[in-house]
């Protein structure tokens, strides 16, 4: 099959006309309509319906870019991979986080990993959650997020450890001095969101578990915006207390929620790709720091935390 064809291909798909992919390829017009419908014969697929000079992509041309995308990124990744054991560098390891678990607990990971294998080449990804079925289909060797509720049979969860949830406020908020508070406390109260998805999910099961309407003032698609949002306004974000303890948690005051709100982060491995001895040792590290993190949590929240927060899982 024609490489540049497929790269003409995508290119049209991501810029949304001939014109423009011709253009990224340094042909003309003329010769990228040519090259598109060999790829249209050559797969048998109808990748876009024309109409006059536009181009719009069919639901099988779709398809077939999100296919083309993921091999295409593999062929790249070729020449680079070449340089890397020509350069002596046998090893690499690809690895993966949420934005929550980035600074927190997988740069330190890295960090711990690295001293004992300096020479292994690391790719860290961050993922969003809206980002996760992509995960699936590329899936790095090793990720830590929080636990999906679906179970997904390409992936193997392993729980790393279990963190309380909090109401993140500033110090001189009404409720800052408090021991704990409930759903109905913070609902009187301006409250920070995130956009529709798991995570909006799962607050509004809380709030709806406890016989409250949920109600925010302001939406924000990032934890850690999220909390500086929390500084700007006055609001109250849920959340766990990973977030201000990765940045600088002196400005926050975080009180624990009653009942008790558990968020659970794992590690993901692909379960079709065998443990290495270096996926094994970059798991390890993942504990190790996880330990540490949770140590930090309780040093942090005091008695409420000794209560709710659990160390990493059992290794396997």
């Amino acid at each position: 099959m024609n490489i540049q064809a497929i790269r003409l291909f995508l290119h049209v798909m991501e810029r949304g006309s001939l014109a423009a992919g011709a253009n990224e390829l340094n042909m003309s017009q003329s010769a990228a309509s040519r090259l598109l419908s060999g790829l249209e014969r050559t797969t048998g697929l109808k990748l876009f319906s024309r109409d006059g000079h536009s181009l719009r992509p069919t639901a099988e041309g779709a398809q077939y870019f999100n296919e083309c995308r993921r091999v295409l990124i593999a062929v790249d990744e070729l020449p680079r991979a070449a340089r890397r054991l020509a350069s002596g560098v046998q090893s690499r390891l690809k690895v993966a986080s949420g934005p929550r678990l980035a600074n927190s607990l997988m740069m330190p990971a890295i960090g711990r990993f690295v001293k004992m294998h300096p020479d292994v080449e690391i790719e860290f990804q961050l993922v969003h959650a809206h980002e996760f079925s992509r995960m699936i289909s590329e899936p790095p060797d090793v990720a830590a997020g929080a636990m999906m509720s679906m179970n997904i049979v390409t992936v193997e969860t392993t729980p790393l450890f279990d963190m309380p949830s909090v109401a993140i406020m500033r110090r001189d908020h009404p409720l800052a001095k408090r021991g704990f508070v409930r759903v109905a406390d913070i609902a009187k109260h301006r409250l920070i969101a995130t956009p529709p998805g798991p995570r909006r999910d799962d607050l509004e099961h809380l709030f709806r578990s406890q016989g409250v309407d949920l109600h925010p003032q302001y939406i924000c698609n990032s934890v850690e915006h999220g909390c500086s949002m929390v500084l700007q306004t006055g609001a109250v974000m849920i959340a766990d207390p990973l977030v201000p303890l990765a940045t600088n948690p002196k400005p926050f005051a975080m009180v624990p929620l009653k009942p008790v709100h558990m968020v659970r982060t794992s590690i993901f491995t692909p379960v079709l790709k065998p443990e290495s001895r270096l996926i094994a040792a970059f798991k390890a590290c993942l504990r190790d720091e996880g330990q540490a993190t949770v140590q930090r949590v309780t040093a942090l929240l005091g008695n409420e935390a000794e209560k709710t927060a659990k160390p990493p899982g059992p290794r396997k």
